[in-house]
């Protein structure tokens, strides 16, 4: 199952400035007319009461006189907020006194009842925008099938799950699907979005609803649950949804066959396409730094007591017979990056000559080094430590976006194309990576982060960025400069 999202945004106010955390003081102010680091805030809940916390890892805080501060190092009474989601989708920060948080500039208070104009924040969403949707009252989730967003996909499988939530200037947002299109109010996709792709975002605790211009929610309507906006408020069940991370899924390849579970529950290397029994699902443990590989059917890989490797384990019985260290393999004279997979019991998972897979071998050799490729990132969005990774007029990628922006991916052995939306491929230069190639440069991902890879330049470097928005082809380490999420 995939992790349900933790809230991070921005709050914007009626000027178009971004509430600040500033690490003097730990004072706060509306001044800034982007979103970066200390802009961005993170979403605790309670109940009814929130406590919004800062990159500083200090609460807002609101004082009896009416400060507003970002000092608090816990949540208590002062720093207890209501949520009251605007009609348009803006908040009001209530203090559990009754007063409205807000202001403008450096005049920031909480010390009015009157809900005016610089008392509402529009949210901007700071986490990584590609997720899949799950409805609460089906339980299941978004999907592209058949020309629709629908609500019928057990689980979510293949690139057709990931949906890109795409931020609009005015505070609404656009669901993308994984070719591109844009979810208008009446289930139709269109390939430009119009005003009746846009939709209000309005949060219930852990949940969100979706508000067309003409203010009816989107639900799960019919039999396939097609995505349509029909419903009047409030939403009820089939109208909330949540957000839950896109959890990578790769197929694995050797000597021209795919990893598959399409005979049954032994886990073979038969096939010549790639279909849902070989897409498998890479869900990392903490603490260990090991995988848990999941298939179409919710099985778990494990390793039987004869070294076998069997699709039978339930992701309830997680335990080290189902841990699997990776070993992420750079490409070597041309060829696409490997993986190795090393089972419980300290041997690699090597496939037999029949197909069979299975854990007996103690080194590495031709049979257990797999080509793989990420297959549910068509279109690919990066978020590093310093913001999104975007594209300036001039080509110049830059690593300290506020906004994100959605790169097309093409992955071939391993190796992958990236292009930018004028057209134009990633290239390695002397002051920086650029989007103005007309034939690409060849980049291969590293897995080794929960959703976080490294990218390998052509060069032997790793990608890096800095706070001042470099995107370069320099990084030497695996570190917070060079880990992307994606």
């Amino acid at each position: 199952m995939s992790a349900t999202i933790n809230w991070s945004f921005g709050l914007r106010n009626n000027t178009g400035n971004y509430l600040t955390a500033e690490s003097f003081g730990f004072t706060v102010n509306a001044t800034s007319k982007v979103m970066k680091k200390k802009q961005i805030f993170f979403l605790e809940q309670q109940g009814d009461q929130v406590f919004i916390k800062s990159h500083l890892n200090r609460y807002l805080t609101f004082k009896e006189d009416g400060k507003f501060l970002a000092d608090a190092t816990a949540g208590g009474k002062d720093e207890a907020l209501t949520i009251e989601a605007q009609a348009d989708g803006k908040w009001a920060l209530k203090t559990f006194r009754g007063y409205y948080a807000g202001g403008t500039g450096e005049k920031l208070d909480a010390y009015t009842k009157v809900l005016a104009a610089d008392r509402l924040w529009t949210i901007q969403l700071a986490m990584h925008p590609q997720v899949a949707i799950k409805n609460v009252n089906r339980k299941r989730y978004v999907h592209l099938s058949k020309g629709q967003l629908t609500v019928d996909e057990d689980i979510p499988w293949g690139s057709d799950s990931v949906i890109t939530l795409i931020f609009f200037e005015e505070g609404k947002y656009g669901l993308q699907a994984d070719n591109g299109t844009f979810l208008s109010e009446t289930s139709e996709l269109k390939a430009q979005a119009d005003e009746s792709c846009k939709f209000t975002l309005e949060f219930f605790q852990q949940m969100v609803a979706f508000k067309s211009k003409s203010n009816k929610y989107l639900t799960a309507h019919g039999a396939s649950g097609v995505l349509k906006a029909i419903k009047d408020g409030p939403p009820g069940n089939d109208e909330l949804f949540v957000l839950e991370d896109s959890l990578p899924q790769f197929k694995l390849k050797l000597n021209g066959q795919f990893a598959s579970i399409k005979r049954g529950i032994e886990v073979t290397f038969n096939q010549p396409i790639c279909e849902d029994t070989e897409i498998f699902q890479f869900e990392i443990d903490q603490a260990t730094k090991k995988y848990y590989i999941k298939t179409s059917q919710s099985k778990l890989w494990s390793t039987l007591k004869d070294g076998s490797v069997q699709a039978v384990a339930l992701p309830a019985a997680k335990g080290a017979s189902e841990l699997f260290a990776a070993t992420w393999l750079p490409p070597v004279e041309g060829a696409g990056p490997k993986l190795s997979l090393q089972a419980s019991n300290g041997n690699y998972v090597t496939v037999k000559p029949n197909g069979q897979v299975v854990a007996n071998t103690p080194s590495l050799n031709e049979f257990n080094q797999f080509t793989y490729e990420l297959i549910n990132r068509p279109k690919l969005v990066l978020r590093g430590e310093f913001g999104f990774v975007s594209t300036l007029p001039s080509g110049v990628l830059q690593a300290n976006s506020a906004a994100a922006e959605v790169y097309n991916l093409q992955v071939s052995g391993g190796q992958c194309k990236i292009s930018a939306s004028n057209g134009k491929f990633w290239k390695v230069g002397v002051s920086g990576i650029t989007a103005t190639g007309d034939d690409a440069d060849l980049f291969s991902f590293l897995f080794i982060e929960l959703s976080k890879f490294v990218i390998l330049a052509p060069n032997g470097k790793f990608v890096q960025g800095q706070q001042n928005g470099s995107f370069t082809a320099t990084g030497t380490t695996f570190d917070a400069t060079t880990l992307w999420e994606f």
